[in-house]
């Protein structure tokens, strides 16, 4: 059986490089999984949490989306080779309606893609 998602917007797993971007600090880091509303994001440092800053994803096959965020929820954790790793839960606060579609078109893309492969799986 498969866990129930209770979020009102569904979240899409991923693995996308990322950019953070802000006049203090350039931070990268990975996207692990997404929304159209935001992000989960690991990363070796934090982006400053007081204020927003730019993230450039790089989505393989699509153009780059420039989005502005801000970070509302960070945690620590340690990676399976003992390393220290951040993650961090970021709101969308602006994106163009060109970025806004292309992550539309994402969402939708890796969404039918974990329902059919769900579908096909015996329960």
């Amino acid at each position: 059986m498969f866990e129930q998602e209770k979020r009102i917007v569904p979240r899409v797993k991923i693995k996308w490089p990322v950019t953070m971007l802000s006049p203090q600090v350039q931070v990268e880091g990975k996207i692990e999984n997404f929304s159209s509303k935001g992000a989960f994001v690991t990363c070796k440092e934090v982006p400053p949490l007081e204020a927003g800053f730019l993230m450039v994803i790089r989505a393989p096959d699509y153009k780059t989306m420039n989005l502005n965020a801000k970070v509302v929820w960070s945690t620590v954790f340690k990676t399976n080779e003992g390393d220290t790793q951040f993650g961090i839960g970021v709101h969308f606060t602006r994106m163009s309606p060109d970025d806004r579609q292309v992550l539309h078109k994402l969402i939708a893309k890796n969404f039918e893609t974990k329902t059919f492969r769900r579908a096909a799986e015996p329960e």
